[in-house]
């Protein structure tokens, strides 16, 4: 099974983006680890915590440690989230504002259609709901967001 698409658990497939950063061209070094399978487990399950690939959540810490910064899954300083809630909550963002704008360009030609005709087209209504169900969507992350960082 490839760790790549796939969560660290075996389950569904990972959201895109979760992996760590790639680079180019990419790292020429590498280091292995031996595990046993307790421990192995313990990192299956942090990694998918963190959302992240069991690889890429032990160069993250390993990284976090010899840098002194905050290791995959631990809680971002002053916020109570991890980085892979914040990720999530970024992903939140991005789909909000894309339906509202492809809703916006909906009543757009909605209002073309209907300075050109005098009527508005039939389904003007469905977009106003689309319109409606986006902003409470976004009303929502933003309340989830303002309750974490209290």
């Amino acid at each position: 099974m490839d760790t790549r698409t796939r969560t660290a658990t075996g389950g569904t497939p990972s959201p895109r983006g979760a992996d760590r950063r790639h680079q180019f061209p990419g790292r020429r070094q590498r280091i292995n680890l031996r595990l046993d399978d307790a421990e192995h487990s313990e990192i299956l399950t942090a990694a998918n915590r963190a959302g992240l690939t069991p690889t890429g959540f032990c160069a993250d810490a390993a990284l976090a440690a010899a840098r002194s910064t905050t290791a995959p899954g631990a809680l971002i300083a002053g916020t109570g989230v991890t980085r892979a809630e914040l990720a999530a909550m970024q992903r939140e963002l991005f789909a909000a504002r894309t339906a509202i704008t492809r809703t916006g360009t909906n009543l757009n030609q909605a209002t073309a259609a209907l300075n050109a005709t005098g009527e508005a087209p039939v389904w003007l209504d469905h977009a106003v709901r689309r319109c409606v169900q986006a902003l409470d969507r976004l009303d929502a992350l933003v309340a989830d967001i303002d309750r974490r960082l209290r």
